[in-house]
């Protein structure tokens, strides 16, 4: 399950200025925050009721994790979830803060 990783992943890296935001579809945004909750996860939720960022970036299907640069660019997106794709966003995440204290 790919939530603990970003659960873990956000303790990581928030005091680097990462930030992570889980955008509820708006199915149940009750039932979302409960499950935040539950799973220790302390970033922000959004609601879509709209389904404007979904547009936006494409989500077609659950889960979608895109990494967005300081610029407000999406540069690297993953649809679905596996392992290899928690330590890929590991190391995507340090390509970012390189990019960003290189700037």
């Amino acid at each position: 399950m790919e939530f603990p990783r970003l659960v873990e992943l956000h303790n990581k890296y928030e005091g680097l200025g990462v930030q992570f935001i889980s955008i509820d579809s708006g199915e149940d945004s009750a039932k979302t925050a409960s499950f935040l909750e539950e799973n220790n996860a302390r970033h922000t939720l959004l609601s879509d009721t709209d389904d404007k960022v979904s547009d936006a970036y494409r989500v077609f299907a659950i889960p979608v994790t895109v990494l967005i640069d300081q610029e407000g660019r999406a540069v690297f997106r993953h649809l679905g979830y596996t392992d290899e794709i928690g330590d890929r966003l590991d190391k995507e995440i340090e390509t970012l803060i390189v990019w960003r204290d290189a700037a």
